[in-house]
């Protein structure tokens, strides 16, 4: 029975370890200037205000719980085994209530505290206004040429016009200062960080 234990808890240990590694999240954070009031501009998540309520729901039976249930039942069972004299049937229910507290312990700290935390929508990584990009394809004087950017976490191609109607050449940073029926109004980012008091050269300098 020792035995037994020993490899239930080296197997919950083991994907208990894997589990929160396979399931580890990274992420980075999309420029956006805070702070300045941009009119008259849609934005790229309408309703997101309605995405708060609906988070990511873990089951009580996911592998992290049963995981955690295995290495808390054997490392349970094992100790009362080795160093107690209490029946097989009392060390087996002693280890399943303690190895049922130790997935209830993860269960509850991941649905809780964990998840919420990952799955959190805010609505400022979904506005447009503010965000930075460069022209992927030259803008024309007074014509539409095309930018790339980053929203949400993904990269987004839109149509672009500079704000004040001169030609931007392809490569150039620019700040979406609005969009309108599916064109971003853009202005050169050197232009914008010097009207707006901002340090001049890499936008990534300047939250």
């Amino acid at each position: 029975m020792i035995t037994f234990f020993l490899g239930c808890f080296a197997f919950g240990v083991i994907f208990t370890v894997a589990s929160f590694a396979l399931g580890a999240f990274g992420g980075g954070h999309d420029l956006h200037l805070h702070g300045f009031d941009f009119h008259g501009a849609d934005h790229a998540a309408g309703g997101l205000d309605g995405a708060h309520g609906h988070g990511t729901h873990i089951s009580p039976f996911s592998l992290s719980s049963i995981s955690a249930f295995l290495a808390w039942f054997g490392g349970a069972g094992y100790l009362l085994a080795r160093f107690s004299n209490l029946t097989a049937a009392v060390v087996l229910l002693l280890s399943a209530a303690v190895g049922t507290v130790g997935g209830g312990l993860i269960f509850v700290t991941l649905s809780r505290y964990v998840l919420p935390r990952l799955t959190e929508l805010r609505q400022e990584d979904f506005q447009i206004q503010g965000t930075v990009g460069h022209v992927s394809s030259s803008i024309g004087a007074g014509g539409v040429g095309e930018i790339v950017y980053s929203l949400g976490g993904s990269r987004q191609v839109d149509g672009a016009r500079s704000v004040s109607g001169e030609a931007i050449e392809r490569g150039t940073e620019v700040v979406v200062l609005r969009r309108e029926k599916g064109i971003a109004y853009v202005e050169r980012w050197e232009k914008f960080a010097s009207g707006n008091q901002l340090p001049p050269g890499d936008p990534g300098t300047a939250q």
